[in-house]
């Protein structure tokens, strides 16, 4: 059991406002960890947040989507201000992302030949310049919402050699398309904040299912598209 001062969570965490966090002052399911992360990341405030963001795109298992509306959450309450928020949020996305793609380009071509590549389909980056050739840009925006799949676009990219300058734009773009999606979800939600963690692991599958359908689909009509073109 953590005491936290009011200053920092002001009954946030648990409906009892006594100021605690415990794993079980909620029906949302979460796990017993998830609560004394979320208190050391709201302890050291915008660095925590930034941090958490960081070491969860770089693959860490700490729970970004849960965070993020967490935090969207705090906003509504006027615990956290909506501009430093995402200034955190963003740029530990951005800044875990950019580490990512520098590994990509050091050592990325050795990590998908293997396994790895096969698993991505990142074999062709020898024989085809790179997947990125074929997913495009959309895979930086798209990937974010789509667990596993963010942490391994940045790595594709920077294997792909491709320029950091597209490589940060597209990233940033995606980092705020995530990050505003469930600060809001967090702000709408309210005091049942904790129930995106339940939608998650229900509804995370058919979510990524159809984000990763209307991707093949746009990369089926692009394809026809340049096929005609020929």
């Amino acid at each position: 059991m953590i005491r936290t001062p009011p200053s920092v969570m002001d009954g946030g965490f648990c409906p009892s406002g006594d100021y605690r966090i415990e794993p079980d002052c909620s029906s949302g399911g979460i796990h017993a960890m998830t609560d004394p992360l979320l208190h050391l990341v709201f302890e050291y405030s915008y660095a925590g947040l930034f941090l958490a963001m960081s070491l969860g795109i770089l693959g860490v298992p700490f729970p970004d989507e849960l965070l993020l509306t967490a935090s969207g959450y705090m906003i509504s309450q006027g615990k956290m201000p909506l501009l430093m928020t995402m200034l955190a949020a963003i740029g530990g996305s951005v800044a875990g992302m950019s580490i990512s793609y520098l590994i990509g380009r050091k050592i990325g071509r050795r990590l998908f030949e293997g396994r790895l590549g096969r698993l991505f389909g990142a074999e062709r980056l020898g024989r085809h310049g790179s997947l990125l050739e074929s997913w495009g840009e959309p895979l930086l925006l798209v990937g974010f919402f789509i667990p596993g799949v963010r942490h391994a676009t940045a790595l594709l990219y920077g294997a792909s050699r491709k320029p950091y300058g597209s490589f940060l734009f597209f990233t940033s773009v995606g980092a705020l398309l995530w990050t505003s999606v469930f600060l809001l979800v967090g702000s709408l939600l309210g005091e049942h904040w904790r129930d995106i963690s339940t939608l998650i692991s229900k509804d995370g599958a058919v979510a990524a299912g159809a984000l990763a359908a209307i991707v093949l689909v746009w990369l089926a009509v692009r394809r026809l598209l340049s096929l005609r073109r020929m």
